[in-house]
């Protein structure tokens, strides 16, 4: 059984201050370090040990994934990618959720940060989101979770997957975005599903995965009572 670990980073700055971070680089708290290495730990303690690492270029999520690593009793690379990116969240970007529903209204924006299909609108200047893609790639402006989703599957058909051949467990350490989205793929939900998905910090999500790729079992590390109160919330 091959197992796909997908890993939202531990809590950031924008986190803390309640802001839509997106591609907004942000680092991560001392309580998201902490919470980091205890992914590290859950891990091992699970006898979990990834082959393959990867993460996306955002700093929190790099951070993340190199905490988890470092605990681990083996060197292994970390591979990063813009396509792993948090979906980016356009005009609401550096806002914090008040400044966001006070411009465009509540629900504009909960429909924007809830819903697989529905875009938020794109920001004025994009410029610092082409230091983050390759050279002659245009970085998105404003995703849905569907466009977001569509992007990282790239990156999973191109790379992760293939690598199934030689490794029995890959991580993935990403964003809850990003994750909510992927969710929809990996364990065949309809798109509606994703507006009660949300994705605790620095919680290994562990995938057990069929031949096509697709969850057959699927399931949190960690205490059970704070991961089923994290998972009765809605995405904000």
């Amino acid at each position: 059984m091959k197992k796909l670990i997908l890993l939202r980073h531990g809590q950031s700055t924008y986190n803390l201050a309640h802001r839509f971070t997106g591609w907004a680089d942000a680092p991560l708290t001392a309580l998201g370090c902490a919470q980091a290495a205890q992914a590290g730990e859950l891990l091992k303690e699970a006898g979990l040990f990834p082959q393959a690492t990867y993460s996306s270029c955002l700093r929190r999520a790099r951070q993340t994934a190199q905490a988890v690593l470092a605990g681990m009793p083996y060197k292994i690379p970390l591979q990063t990618d813009w396509r792993l990116n948090e979906r980016h969240y356009g005009d609401l970007q550096d806002k914090t959720r008040q400044e966001a529903a006070h411009k465009y209204g509540l629900t504009a924006v909960l429909s924007w940060r809830q819903t697989f299909f529905c875009a938020p609108p794109p920001a004025a200047d994009n410029a610092a989101a082409y230091q983050l893609v390759p050279p002659g790639v245009t970085p998105p402006n404003g995703e849905s979770l569907q466009q977001a989703q569509q992007r990282a599957l790239g990156f999973f058909t191109q790379v992760v997957f293939p690598a199934f051949a030689r490794y029995d467990v890959q991580l993935v350490a990403a964003h809850e975005d990003l994750l909510r989205a992927l969710a929809v793929y990996f364990k065949n939900l309809p798109p509606k599903a994703v507006e009660k998905l949300v994705v605790p910090p620095a919680t290994p999500w562990v995938m057990e995965l069929d031949k096509t790729y697709h969850a057959t079992q699927d399931y949190f590390l960690g205490d059970p009572q704070e991961i089923a109160a994290f998972l009765k919330r809605r995405p904000e």
